[in-house]
């Protein structure tokens, strides 16, 4: 442990508890935690829409002139979330002043990042937040954004990608400190399975169906594979908007018999069917509404079941799926992704050796552990002059009159 850690004490401000595609987070919690620091919890939302309206409207009759200056502190922007934010600010600051942290951190840089920022502001301590995808990229405010990030001491991005993407929606990131931690894996990495019987070609997905995963184009890509005569069969796991689409459109193109909708899943299922799977697909892309993955932890699932990747070169996945770690391929490009996993099938050593790779990668880049230093690090920056100087302050005897 590194000398100092132990009394680091920080506190993590979420919306609410993590859901299963937000385990990143409580894995990095994990971490924190083994590597010394002090970490606490405090869960900002109250319950639905109707229990934080009403925390608004109290807040505003009791702490009106607090309230005001919070929502100054974020801009005039975006009001309804600057109330928002900073009621939620007000009713945590008693909460977390009690905890004493040296840091207040969220993750995601929209709601959750503005009520640590405030909160932050209300102790005196630093804040910090982690930048992903969606909670930027679907932000129509790119004025509040900015100057919600303005408000940071450091901010953590979880790919270098993500900082090119917030560039592009105006942030001057050379005006920010910042630097990457990865939204870590924390599952295990068991030797290779022994080969199944002989059967199709299992290709498997597990994601939300939504437009940026690329489900229609791996259903494409499928019945390519079925007219070259290829004995396939695509199981997609994960419910969505777009199920009904994605399932007419599997019929549309002669497969349905050769795709299987599975449905919300829990993530044992998930992890079962991905270890007898052959190829683990997701063709992601960027949505209409401009929405992208960041680096999907399926991918990762997916090498940690040493199970080939074949996905596409958009967002942060080339950070993860490095050259000669897997199968990339442009987005929107069924022919392409029918390629690639033609490529998997007729080189069975070519596949484990760059899923070899992709452990590596894993083990290397993206473990807890790691993310969990790289916080530290940035966080004993922030809070040590702080320190150094109350114990200067507390060594000079007080001047006598």
């Amino acid at each position: 442990m590194t000398e100092g850690r132990a009394d680091l004490r920080v506190a993590y401000i979420l919306l609410r508890s993590p859901s299963y595609s937000e385990t990143f987070i409580s894995s990095e919690i994990r971490a924190v935690r083994a590597a010394g620091a002090t970490v606490e919890v405090f869960v900002a939302r109250p319950g639905g829409r109707r229990a934080e309206l009403a925390r608004v409207v109290r807040t505003l009759f009791r702490h009106p002139v607090r309230l005001l200056a919070q929502v100054r502190t974020l801009g005039g922007t975006d009001v309804r979330r600057a109330l928002l934010a900073g009621s939620h600010a007000l009713a945590l600051a008693e909460e977390v002043a009690s905890f004493a942290p040296d840091v207040v951190h969220a993750h995601f840089v929209n709601l959750p990042t503005a009520v640590a920022a405030l909160v932050a502001r209300e102790l005196g301590k630093p804040a910090t937040a982690v930048a992903h995808a969606a909670d930027f990229l679907l932000d129509r405010n790119p004025v509040g954004l900015a100057r919600r990030l303005g408000l940071l001491r450091h901010l953590f991005v979880i790919s270098a990608a993500t900082v090119r993407q917030l560039e592009a929606r105006g942030v001057a990131m050379s005006t920010i400190p910042h630097g990457i931690v990865r939204a870590a894996f924390d599952g295990e990495l068991p030797e290779p399975a022994p080969p199944g019987p002989a059967g199709p070609v299992r290709l498997v997905t597990v994601a939300r169906l939504v437009e940026k995963k690329g489900v229609g184009t791996s259903v494409d890509a499928v019945a390519r594979l079925a007219a070259t005569g290829l004995d396939v069969h695509y199981d997609v796991y994960g419910d969505g908007p777009l199920r009904a689409t994605l399932e007419r459109r599997a019929q549309e193109c002669g497969v349905s018999a050769a795709v299987t909708f599975h449905g919300a899943v829990s993530h044992a299922v998930a992890t079962e069917a991905l270890a007898t799977a052959d190829v683990a697909v997701l063709a992601c892309t960027r949505g209409t509404d401009g929405d992208l993955d960041g680096i999907p932890v399926f991918l990762m699932e997916a090498a940690s079941r040493q199970v080939p990747v074949v996905t596409t070169a958009v967002s942060g996945i080339p950070e993860l799926v490095e050259e000669g770690g897997g199968w990339l391929v442009p987005p929107d490009d069924p022919a392409a992704l029918a390629e690639a996993v033609t490529q998997v099938v007729q080189n069975r050593a070519e596949a484990r050796r760059r899923v070899d790779r992709l452990v590596a990668r894993l083990r290397t880049e993206f473990p807890p552990e790691r993310q969990a230093e790289r916080l530290l690090d940035t966080w004993h920056r922030l809070v040590d002059p702080a320190r150094r100087q109350r114990a200067v302050d507390d060594a000079v005897p007080p001047v006598r009159r």
